[in-house]
């Protein structure tokens, strides 16, 4: 018999880290894509940290309560503040790349492909990079805005869940469970090019059927989050097996490098997550970085191989930090000003409350 789930909701201190461990995985992100197209050397264990599944994790876990604190159209609008504003502002970056790689005049032979490729990049087709791009930098203007597809789809999917969760019992588990399948077996089932040399796991990779499950890992923490609580104080022992796991592990269980980490060394990665964001002392910040790094590193990165401009590192790590900070202050925060709030704060013993989103 399938029994509904009761669904309240969540809620956990509103002064905690997420948003400077959402820098943190911003940088890694940066480090490890300067050290591949830089040349700039980095210790391998930035590797083992790596900061998308990290995104994911957080965004399952603040994006889920958020939907249970303001459903319906408010949710929708501040998602569309949050992310749409900032990706108009890069992409109008990211055609200046192009437009230096490729001189003005290349506008006006190629417009259709330029339009086509504007209006993916500000809707739902960010990993669109036409034939006209893979002679710019490393091939693709922004390839890292593959997740921003996964995070609009997942933030899509969230009504859905919670509709299927307040219907079936252990519905979360289920999805979680295809999820991991897909994300293990996916790659050795859909190998065969069905489009140019794109595979039909290739088209799930940006999608989160493919890493949804990392979202519902955050989903997990943020509904039994009083239980999480608890153990704050013993998580920190995660980080003897991701040592062992780091040093001898592979596969789907315990991999520990890039993206396409191992479940065992993901539940580990992420109860380290819970413990700096809530048992850590908390530290105020003043700005949110994370967003605007995250989509301007890689225009950066490849704006400085068109110009080859050598020992390009420490002038990228500035311009990227310089523009995020504009971004933030001429865009992102004027945007989120036109929020309403979705986490409304709330006094409980010991002291708890939601998080603004």
């Amino acid at each position: 018999m399938f029994l509904p789930e009761r669904i309240s909701t969540p809620k956990f201190p509103r002064n905690n880290n997420l948003e400077w461990l959402r820098l943190i995985f911003a940088v890694q992100v940066v480090f490890v894509h300067a050290a591949e197209h830089l040349n700039f050397t980095i210790p391998a264990v930035i590797g083992h940290f790596p900061g998308v599944p990290a995104f994911f994790f957080v965004s399952g876990f603040l994006i889920y309560a958020s939907y249970l604190n303001a459903p319906g159209r408010r949710y929708f609008e501040n998602r569309f503040l949050r992310l749409f504003p900032a990706l108009v502002f890069v992409t109008l970056g990211s055609l200046a790349v192009a437009l230096t790689a490729h001189g003005w005049r290349d506008l006006a032979r190629n417009f259709p492909t330029y339009g086509v490729w504007v209006v993916s990049q500000i809707t739902l087709g960010q990993v669109y990079n036409p034939g006209l791009f893979r002679d710019i930098g490393v091939g693709a203007i922004n390839g890292s805005l593959w997740t921003i597809t996964t995070e609009i789809l997942f933030y899509c999917s969230v009504p859905i869940l919670i509709w299927l969760e307040r219907r079936f019992r252990f519905s979360l588990i289920v999805l979680m469970a295809l999820s991991f399948t897909v994300y293990v077996a996916g790659p050795l089932v859909w190998h065969e090019a069905i489009y140019r040399n794109k595979t039909i796991y290739d088209f799930i990779a940006v999608t989160p059927i493919a890493w949804g499950w990392m979202f519902g890992f955050g989903i997990v923490a943020v509904k039994h989050f009083d239980a999480v609580q608890r153990a704050l104080k013993y998580l920190p022992v995660a980080i003897v097996p991701m040592a062992a796991m780091i040093a001898l592990g592979k596969g789907p269980l315990f991999a520990s490098v890039g993206n396409r980490v191992g479940l065992v060394y993901f539940a580990c990665y992420v109860a380290l997550v819970l413990w700096f964001a809530f048992a850590t002392p908390f530290v105020r910040l003043k700005f949110d970085l994370s967003y605007g790094i995250y989509v301007w590193h890689m225009p950066v990165i490849n704006l400085l191989l068109v110009l080859a401009v050598p020992n390009a590192a420490p002038l990228a790590f500035a311009l990227i930090l310089g523009i995020s900070a504009l971004s933030w202050v001429l865009v992102e925060k004027p945007a989120l000003r036109l929020k309403r709030q979705s986490l409304k704060p709330i006094d409980l013993s010991p002291r708890l409350a939601t998080e603004s989103l």
